[in-house]
């Protein structure tokens, strides 16, 4: 079970997508590719096989420090 942060947050995010699937483009930008690996990320904490819990946090952060980059660039 997640945590009242964790659930707070999830809700933000959830908030936050909605609309923007009706974009087409949307989730190809750095910025949206961060919050959705940030979503992933603290989803994944609740998945109880430690192996698994990790390799998809490694994802979730390569995926951030890569778009973070990108940003920092523009």
């Amino acid at each position: 079970m997640l945590s009242k942060d964790a659930l707070d947050f999830l809700l933000k995010i959830t908030d936050y997508f909605h609309g923007h699937y009706e974009d087409l483009g949307w989730g190809r930008l750095p910025s949206s590719q961060i919050l959705v690996a940030i979503a992933i990320r603290e989803l994944a904490t609740g998945i109880h096989d430690n192996e698994f819990r990790v390799q998809i946090h490694t994802a979730a952060d390569k995926i951030i420090a890569k778009n973070s980059q990108l940003i920092e660039k523009i």
